[in-house]
């Protein structure tokens, strides 16, 4: 039989090397995060037209002085641009305006489920209305959309004048996200600034969704996050203890299972915040629920090696400890792989292929957090376990004498548990 407990030193250092660099990272530059912990704002604009890339996006935004501005297209093919319209009216219309085009939109497009959006843009001479419809549940007919603009009432005796409406490309379905560390008030009309840069270029956008979250509600996210973590982990530990209290000092297998856990935790956190110094990836409430994942799914690898433990201590009760707790990782050993692999390749192809880009930093914090999990479960806390009963904490290896007074009570251990199950 393979021993792996020979090795546990050389598991741990291997744990340490990738845990020193995320630790490091984190205490020079924390960690990236987003608007659910630092406050600012979130708006999604389906726009008439597709971009290549997202640097395209933020040249047009550029004049607007945006904080930490990130931009992810999303496929959206609920809400396809291409049955979408925008119609640009001067000077700016009144409600009596905006329901006569309701009133002649529907008259020509019976049947349709349709929404209107009105959003007034500039002041004075250059002041203007964007009308956006959405809902059509085909292309819509320009020269219909035409017809409905005809006949508008007047405005301070001004007649109001519109634009040929403008469709969306061809099976478009692209949306715009843009995450900003700004919070945008709507009574300052800060959402229609970014929705009149886009207009600037001739690009006409419909908004879709905003939200804004403030510093108090930001603090109290990371107040919850932070407990979460520290909740979780004292219920392991409880519950561990409970579990295997009839196997002398129990508490020691909660603690190395809570250790291989904070190690996978450490571990997501530090890549991290590598990540977000290099690559700007943001870190938002979906990567506190993937680490409570991570966490629940190690522990779960973990207490699966430390049962299989305890059987043997009944069964095999002429071996030494480190002996049984080999035998028992060699055993679970397989179990543990597939059911990780399974889980690892799910996750591997979501954050490859998903067409979601909101949902990657979620897949990757699990894909780190499970991968890391698995080693930890398998090569961390049984080796803990073994060295903590060694008296090897300070990894040193003791003599020969307390090897032996280690491997006499292990024996006696397992005769107890052995008797006790009749």
């Amino acid at each position: 039989m393979f021993n792996l407990i020979k090795y546990r030193f050389i598991f741990l250092a291997v744990s340490l090397l990738v845990i020193v660099p995320g630790v490091i990272a984190l205490f020079m530059w924390g960690l990236n995060v987003g608007i659910d912990f630092s406050g600012g704002s979130s708006v999604d604009l389906l726009p008439n037209k597709s971009f290549q890339t997202t640097a395209q996006v933020k040249d047009i935004l550029q004049p607007l002085n945006l904080k930490d501005v990130q931009v992810n297209f999303t496929q959206n093919p609920k809400i396809r641009a291409d049955r979408a319209a925008w119609i640009r009216l001067t000077p700016q219309i009144d409600n009596t305006v905006l329901n006569t085009i309701k009133s002649n939109v529907q008259k020509q497009f019976p049947g349709e489920q349709l929404n209107f959006r009105q959003d007034n843009y500039g002041t004075g001479s250059s002041a203007f209305s964007m009308v956006s419809i959405s809902g059509f549940s085909k292309v819509p007919d320009s020269a219909k959309l035409s017809q409905a603009t005809t006949g508008l009432p007047k405005i301070n005796d001004k007649a109001v004048t519109a634009n040929k409406p403008v469709i969306g490309d061809n099976n478009q379905t692209q949306a715009i996200s843009l995450l900003t560390s700004n919070k945008f008030q709507t009574n300052n009309g800060d959402i229609e600034k970014v929705q009149q840069a886009f207009y600037n270029k001739g690009i006409y956008v419909q908004l879709i969704d905003s939200s804004t979250v403030g510093g108090s509600v930001a603090d109290q996210t990371k107040l919850y996050s932070i407990f979460a973590v520290a909740a979780s982990s004292l219920a392991i530990l409880l519950y561990l203890w409970f579990s295997f209290r009839k196997v002398s000092r129990p508490w020691r297998y909660g603690a190395c299972a809570i250790i291989a856990m904070l190690h996978d935790v450490l571990v997501v956190v530090g890549i991290f915040s590598i990540l977000g110094h290099f690559f700007n990836i943001q870190i938002d409430a979906l990567f506190i629920t993937a680490l409570l994942t991570v966490v629940g799914f190690s522990v779960h690898d973990t207490i699966v090696v430390f049962d299989r433990i305890r059987e043997n201590m009944i069964r095999r009760t002429t071996e030494t400890f480190e002996q049984v707790v080999n035998a028992s990782l060699v055993q679970t050993l397989a179990r543990s792989l597939n059911t990780s692999l399974t889980v690892l390749f799910t996750l591997l192809a979501l954050t490859l292929f998903g067409s979601n880009t909101s949902i990657h930093t979620f897949t990757l914090t699990l894909l780190i957090g499970i991968a890391s999990g698995t080693y930890s479960s398998i090569f961390n806390a049984s080796m803990l376990l073994v060295i903590w009963e060694h008296g090897e904490l300070g990894f040193g290896i003791f003599g020969g004498k307390r090897k032996e007074q280690v491997a006499l009570a292990g024996r006696r251990e397992s005769r107890e548990l052995a008797r006790s199950r009749g």
